[in-house]
């Protein structure tokens, strides 16, 4: 599906895009953390660090032409990928659903 095509938020939400948006922003992410910081991770550092959640964020508002609020990039990030994902989308979804609401209720 073409993302230029989810920009305004109604129907059913689009969860396996998101979820692609989600893991290619990460993925694209971790490739960028790799040449900054080509040392391993200590082990009091989250798998995924704000800094990135913001990333991912600003690209899933790119795509989908939602805004999500800065309080879902938690302070110190996820501790792993899944635990990133899924928080997102569960965010994501509850933006979108709201989005369209309100798109519903300007066209009555």
């Amino acid at each position: 599906m073409d993302a230029h095509h989810l920009l305004s938020p109604s129907g059913t939400f689009p969860a396996a895009e998101v979820e692609a948006c989600i893991r290619a922003a990460l993925d694209a992410e971790h490739a960028a953390q790799q040449v900054l910081r080509p040392h391993a991770a200590s082990a009091c550092e989250p798998e995924v660090d704000s800094l990135v959640v913001v990333e991912v964020i600003c690209a899933i508002e790119e795509t989908f032409g939602i805004s999500l609020p800065e309080s879902f990039a938690p302070r110190g990030g996820y501790a792993d990928v899944e635990a990133c994902v899924s928080a997102l989308m569960a965010e994501t979804q509850a933006v979108w659903m709201e989005s369209s609401k309100e798109v519903e209720a300007h066209h009555v």
